[in-house]
């Protein structure tokens, strides 16, 4: 090898760590009921919540609630919401906040059985300082998700419902 190509190459093996990767951001919703777990894309919320179309890939979830409660989902991801980030960012910090971002963290997580706070934190903090002019939506916080997949506890999210704990 000469030494022209061997410059090259040690060069190029001190550059690569240096090249930008792509943000991880959540591309999929994982429901988790016992051991099942059941995928869902981000997009076909999306496209649910623009276009009021029910994918092929959510008639499942859609086929699980009635009109009215569709409906409600779907006002529900198109709610805008504008606010500072920093002032955003200040209130999430609080202590009443935190244990609300707390209680979320044990139903939405990076991991199963993991508590999702920080990441829900940073991601709705993100979605706020990131936000368009006209306001971040519900999408917007999952994309802002550090992490590729966000997995719901259902089991438990159906608990605190019940018990209006949530």
């Amino acid at each position: 090898m000469n030494p022209l190509t061997r410059i090259c190459l040690g060069i190029s093996f001190v550059l690569i760590p240096l090249i930008p990767r792509p943000v991880l951001s959540a591309e999929t919703l994982y429901f988790i009921y016992g051991p099942l777990k059941f995928p869902l894309s981000v997009d076909s919320l999306e496209i649910y919540a623009e276009e009021g179309r029910i994918t092929k890939e959510f008639s499942f979830f859609a086929s699980q609630f009635d009109e009215k409660t569709l409906i409600e989902l779907r006002e529900t991801l198109q709610k805008r919401h504008t606010i500072s980030g920093v002032k955003f960012a200040r209130l999430l910090r609080t202590p009443l906040m935190e244990d609300l971002l707390k209680s979320m963290g044990e139903i939405f997580s990076t991991h199963p059985n993991s508590n999702g706070f920080y990441a829900i934190r940073g991601a709705l903090i993100s979605a706020a300082i990131h936000q368009p002019e006209e306001g971040w939506t519900a999408i917007d916080v999952m994309r802002q998700f550090p992490t590729e997949g966000i997995s719901i506890n259902t089991e438990l999210a159906t608990k605190m419902m019940k018990n209006s704990q949530f």
